[in-house]
């Protein structure tokens, strides 16, 4: 006996060679819709949409035939079930090559749906910013099951999830659609729903999460915004991944030459140490450490102090400036082989100046453009992953634990000192006169060794440390790194504490005539 008929509207002619029989659009984001909608239309496929997109279709005079006419049902649960109906998802699902499945599908006199163009409720934007209520109402299940069953059956059916796929799609049409194509789509519709829903995971661990507490599930989809020549080494493979939907200030980079694995590496810690600092600052990083550093009234003598900072190290190094790059800046920096210059904007004059150095690649970038939405630091360790965050409010005050307390201007070289302190890599040692670093040692295995070394690349570049200031990202386990510090004519001192040898250290620095500072936090970074 025949299933019952009478609700479903009579099918229309054969589409044009090689155009979906039909096509069902669902869409929260309607740019486009209408032109898409019409182009299909005219190449004899029928358009079926869901409520507000059919109406959306309608109002522009496209032909469209509203899912609850296709279904026999109309929207239950003021618009919660739209399109979860056997009538919907069987067209999408048939196998196309089974004729079992064609004919039950023809015995309710249903056409096979061979496109599907759903947008999802924006919740990733909208959604983690409302109450409890609010954000349940922008997860999206319809789209998601019709993307899904889609994706599934991509040999057969075209799936979309974003409006800037309409023109390729369109082109594939014209063109002949090719199984990788449809490969590429349902690959890239399978993307989306991972990625939203572990949006909504996030989300709800968040919310379920004690203040500061480590969620109990995490998740982090990510999107390949490009490829790379290589990895850390030539024999490497690598690419450059962005959280999804947060890689948009890749899209205006300036590249002669493509940037390395260790360039984003270097330009990440660059331009981070950069955005610290409130006036014009310069930083070049190499091999991901801090080898110049400097803030100073004009952007052009803070690059100066910078690249004065180790000149054997700045070359070949990758800068950052906290404003805009002028003239007088790039006149300094075209002087000296640079692999990268990264900035918030670039003046036509300095543009002029740099754009015949074919090697060098100029970036517009900012440390705001390195925030994210997500505060948890993750660190792939072999099967496992490290997570951390910030602790929230300000840090601990600063004290004076020496009987001299530092001098204004020793202050203003400390708190400069420990703001690179904090981007080196533990065992950190900072050394700086004013506002300019003048000697780092930093990856060492022990203390003593880092101020020696900060001690032995101030000399080679010839700085005079005497009146310079020294910050260590962690405690003196034992006076010796004090005493060798004020032999070489250091004066004041900041560092954490919390050693159990602090007073032997103190009382060195005292009997030295150096003030000391805590911060009574720790800055590592390994």
């Amino acid at each position: 006996m025949s299933a019952d008929t009478s609700s479903q509207p009579a099918r229309i002619g054969a589409p044009a060679q090689g155009w979906p029989r039909a096509a069902l659009l669902s869409l929260s984001d309607k740019a486009g819709a209408v032109e898409f909608a019409r182009v299909l239309a005219a190449h004899g496929t029928r358009v079926l949409a869901s409520g507000g997109t059919a109406q959306h279709l309608r109002q522009a005079g496209v032909e469209v035939t509203p899912v609850e006419e296709w279904t026999g049902f109309g929207e239950l649960l003021g618009g919660r079930v739209k399109t979860l109906h056997p009538h919907v998802h069987a067209p999408i699902l048939a196998r196309r090559d089974a004729p079992a499945d064609l004919a039950e599908l023809a015995a309710r006199g249903l056409d096979p749906v061979d496109l599907v163009a759903v947008t999802l409720y924006p919740f990733e934007r909208d959604g983690v910013t409302r109450d409890d209520a609010g954000m349940i109402e922008e997860i999206d299940i319809g789209g998601v099951a019709l993307l899904r069953a889609a994706a599934k059956n991509h040999d057969s059916v075209l799936v979309l999830h974003d409006v800037a796929q309409y023109d390729a799609v369109l082109a594939a049409l014209r063109a002949g659609v090719t199984r990788e194509f449809r490969r590429e789509l349902a690959l890239a519709a399978f993307a989306r729903t991972a990625r939203y829903d572990a949006a909504i995971a996030a989300e709800l661990a968040r919310r379920m999460s004690a203040s500061g507490e480590p969620p109990a599930f995490h998740a982090l989809p990510l999107e390949r915004a490009r490829t790379l020549r290589y990895g850390e080494n030539p024999h490497q493979v690598a690419a450059l991944y962005a959280r999804a939907g947060e890689g948009a200030a890749l899209a205006s980079w300036r590249e002669g030459k493509e940037l390395s694995f260790n360039n984003l590496l270097d330009l990440e810690a660059a331009v981070a140490l950069a955005g610290r600092f409130e006036s014009p600052a310069c930083v070049i990083v190499k091999h991901n450490q801090p080898c110049g550093a400097a803030a100073a009234p004009t952007l052009a003598a803070a690059c100066e102090a910078a690249l004065a900072a180790d000149p054997l190290s700045a070359f070949g190094g990758i800068v950052s400036v906290n404003r805009a790059l002028d003239a007088p800046t790039a006149e300094r920096l075209g002087k000296v082989f640079l692999e990268c210059v990264a900035f918030p904007s670039l003046t036509p004059e300095a543009d002029a100046i740099l754009s015949g150095k074919r090697q060098l690649r100029l970036v517009p970038l900012t440390a705001a453009d390195l925030g994210c939405r997500d505060p948890w630091q993750m660190r792939l360790v072999g099967p496992w992953v490290l997570m951390q965050r910030e602790a929230e409010g300000a840090p601990p005050p600063w004290r004076t634990v020496t009987r001299r307390a530092p001098t204004a201007a020793e202050m203003t070289a400390l708190m400069f000192a420990w703001e690179v302190c904090d981007a080196a890599r533990s065992n950190a040692i900072v050394l700086a006169r004013g506002e300019s670093l003048v000697g780092l040692g930093s990856g060492q295995t022990s203390r003593v060794d880092a101020v020696d070394v900060a001690l032995m690349k101030a000399a080679r570049a010839g700085h005079d440390v005497h009146g310079a200031v020294l910050a260590s990202d962690g405690f003196f386990p034992f006076p010796d790194g004090v005493t060798h510090a004020a032999e070489a004519g250091v004066t004041a001192i900041v560092q954490p504490g919390g050693s159990v040898k602090d007073p032997d250290v103190i009382a060195e620095a005292d009997r030295l005539g150096l003030a000391m500072v805590f911060t009574d936090r720790r800055v590592f970074r390994h």
